[in-house]
């Protein structure tokens, strides 16, 4: 749940624990790229080789060798999404990431094994974004995981689910370029460009299926009138068209679409870095009523939606339950026994004797 960011998660260093919030809506968005994983060895077909070849015969040492270093290489292209963008401009690592329907860390792993062997410099933070790049040192000893232009590297194997997501969604992507192709220029442009481009798109991905459709269906009719093309419209049946319009809208609306692109909590690098670098030429509104009618002007807010939750009150450990300052006790421990005895007799003394002996019956001293 701290890994897909479902609940907050902040450390209380007073008792070495974690304190848990709930989220509410979360707000993810796309990152740029489609993703890809390598074509990978079904774990039966592993067993079977490592069993023999049904005819009794036992790999050699060299053949189980061979298996178990082909088995290894496998296991390490699990903890790897591939990508055709550079994912570094808009993610970094420690930062939660969404692949296929699973949730991870981009690995900040500076070793091999599991969270709990890396030293504290080099685990994930709580939170699911972070403001800055993680410890120098890191990257002096070298991370165990490369973070490269074309991979991102995870900090725990991809599920055998995840995997035929992400095939499934670069099918369904496969499927609407040849539709595209198909119907020509009119639905590469506008929903199909955004459908298929490697750009992230901040669509409803419904408004952009109908708009696909749409211009699918309509495409044939909005090129100029020439001979071949009067020729091929008479000869193109009213059900070959429907039928042309039902496949576009099933590919449109394939909901394997999703996994192609990954996605993340709040805004990219990219988008924050811009952020900070024109936010002193922005001018600041005077009054906080002016920022709330922007944000509701351009729908970041309901209308009557509070801009900001009341702070949360911390709890006075000096008053009762009634509201009332709560009655200090003080106990004399055993064996406890006077030892300012120079003052017997001196009117300190006999102010401290008093003091001890409204101590002794429960009363406060010295509260004012």
């Amino acid at each position: 749940l701290i890994t897909s960011g479902e609940i907050i998660a902040v450390l209380n260093t007073e008792d070495k624990d974690k304190i848990l919030f709930p989220r509410g809506e979360a707000m993810l968005v796309e990152l740029d790229g489609h993703i890809m994983v390598n074509d990978l060895v079904s774990d039966e077909m592993m067993q079977q080789n490592m069993q023999g070849d049904g005819n009794g015969n036992v790999p050699n040492e060299a053949i189980l060798e061979a298996m178990r270093k082909s088995h290894m290489e496998r296991q390490q292209r699990l903890f790897t999404a591939e990508t055709d963008v550079n994912p570094k401009k808009q993610i970094r690592r420690g930062e939660a990431i969404c692949i296929g329907g699973q949730w991870f860390r981009v690995s900040s792993a500076v070793r091999e094994g599991p969270l709990s062997d890396q030293p504290a410099r080099a685990q994930a933070p709580l939170s699911v974004s972070s403001r800055k790049e993680l410890s120098k040192k890191n990257e002096v000893e070298g991370y165990y995981r490369p973070f490269g232009e074309r991979n991102i590297p995870l900090d725990h194997p991809l599920h055998k689910e995840t995997i035929e997501n992400v095939m499934a969604a670069k099918e369904a992507q496969t499927r609407l370029q040849r539709i595209a192709a198909a119907q020509g220029r009119a639905v590469t442009g506008g929903a199909g460009a955004q459908l298929l481009s490697s750009n992230a798109t901040a669509t409803n991905p419904e408004t952009l299926a109908k708009a696909f459709v749409s211009t699918a269906s309509s495409g044939h009719m909005r090129r100029r009138p020439t001979g071949a093309r009067v020729h091929h419209a008479a000869h193109m049946n009213a059900k070959k068209a429907a039928e042309q319009v039902e496949e576009a809208k099933k590919a449109a609306s394939d909901p394997c679409l999703i996994y192609s692109h990954a996605r993340r909590h709040g805004c990219t690098l990219d988008v924050r870095d811009l952020y900070l670098a024109t936010r002193d030429d922005i001018p600041v509104p005077e009054k906080e009523v002016d920022i709330y009618n922007m944000m509701i002007k351009y729908k970041l807010l309901e209308p009557n939606e509070l801009m900001k939750r009341p702070r949360m009150s911390k709890k006075n450990m000096n008053l009762g339950e009634d509201g009332k300052p709560k009655k200090r006790r003080y106990y004399e421990r055993k064996g406890q026994r006077m030892t300012n005895t120079h003052l017997i007799g001196t009117e300190i003394g006999q102010a401290l004797a008093a003091a001890a002996e409204k101590q002794s019956r429960g009363k406060s001293v010295g509260d004012g």
